[in-house]
C-alpha cells in the first residue's frame, strides 16, 4: 500500500515537487549515463551533467528553498 502525503501548506507543496523532480531527474540521469557506458557517446554524459547543473540552479542546499528561474 502506498502512503499518500497531504500537503497543507505551500512549504509542504514545494518539498513535494521537489521530491518528485528529484526522483524522475535521478531516472533521467541514470538512463542518460547507463547509455554512455554503453555507447561511449559523450553527448549523454553532457546531458546528465546539464540536468544536474540545471536542477542545482533551482534548489538551493543550504536553505532547503524553491528558487524558480527568473
Amino acid at each position: 500500500m502506498k502512503s499518500s502525503r497531504v500537503c497543507n501548506t505551500k512549504a509542504q507543496l514545494e518539498e513535494l515537487i521537489m521530491d518528485i523532480t528529484c526522483s524522475d531527474l535521478n531516472r533521467q540521469m541514470q538512463q542518460l549515463v547507463s547509455k554512455y557506458k554503453r555507447t561511449g557517446d559523450d553527448r549523454f554524459r553532457i546531458d546528465a551533467e546539464y540536468l544536474r547543473a540545471e536542477f542545482d540552479a533551482w534548489w538551493h542546499d543550504d536553505y532547503s528553498e524553491f528558487l524558480p528561474p527568473n
